[in-house]
Formats: structure tokens, sequence, C-alpha cells
């Protein structure tokens, strides 16, 4: 198995961590274990740095090529994110998304109906008549 030159394992539904042993693989040119459930560092070698990114797709795996660093804390940091996690911003940006969503839309709905009297008279009206022509369209199927 050492003088293998092409190894497409992608889309197989892999998981675990890639062996140490492919290290020895001298003479791979072509190595694919996209779309899989891999896990962990990406043993080191000649021929596994220099395979393409996209080779590794859709995996839970850090070290080169890969731009996701592995760490002994157990979490992967991204180094063209200049060592922060990519994850928990993500997270902060949901959470203040939704915080100024929640607020433009209260003060530019809410707030307005409960101060604005005119307002809050004029949309209980035409509530009340969507209301009433509920009413008449499901006694007339009915």
């Amino acid at each position: 198995m050492e003088l293998i030159e092409s190894l497409d394992l992608s889309l197989n539904q892999l998981n675990g961590e890639i062996l140490p042993s492919f290290s020895d693989l001298n003479f791979l040119n072509h190595f694919n274990v996209s779309y899989n459930n891999l896990t962990g560092q990406i043993p080191t070698s000649i021929q596994l740095q220099t395979i393409e990114n996209l080779s590794y797709v859709d995996n839970h795996l850090c070290g080169p090529p890969l731009t996701k660093n592995c760490t002994t804390k157990g979490f992967s940091t991204d180094i063209t994110n200049n060592g922060g996690s990519d994850e928990g911003s993500k997270v902060n940006w949901l959470y203040i998304s939704i915080v100024i969503g929640f607020v433009m839309r209260f003060w530019g709905v809410v707030a307005p109906l409960f101060f604005i009297e005119s307002w809050r008279y004029a949309y209980y009206q035409k509530l009340n008549h969507v209301g009433r022509k509920l009413y008449v369209f499901r006694a007339t199927i009915m």
C-alpha cells in the first residue's frame, strides 16, 4: 500500500481521525476525504500537506493545509481570523441582530400605537373591520 498514488474516500460517511500511517504514503498524488465526518488533525507529511483544501471539505479537520489550527485545549482557531474562533463571532452577531431587530420593531410599530392616540384608534378600527369580515366569511361558508 506504500506505493498507492490515488485514494478517494469521499462521500463514505467515515468518522474518526485520519490515521497517522497515511503520512507514510510517499507516492500519494491524489487524496480526497471530503464529505465525511472526520475529526482531528491532518497527519503531518509532505504529501498530505500539499493536497488541495477541497479534498478535506465538510469534515471537522484542522492543521495544514487548512486554515484551522489545532490547539491542545480541544478547540480550533482560524488563522485568517487572527487566531480568533469563528463560531463565537457568528453567535454574537446573531444575538446582536436579534436585539436590534426587536428594538427597531418595537419603536417603529408598537411605540407609535401606544403613544399616538389617532394611530391606536385607526389600528383597532381596522382590526375590528377585518374581524367582522372574517366572521361573515366563516358564517357564509358554514
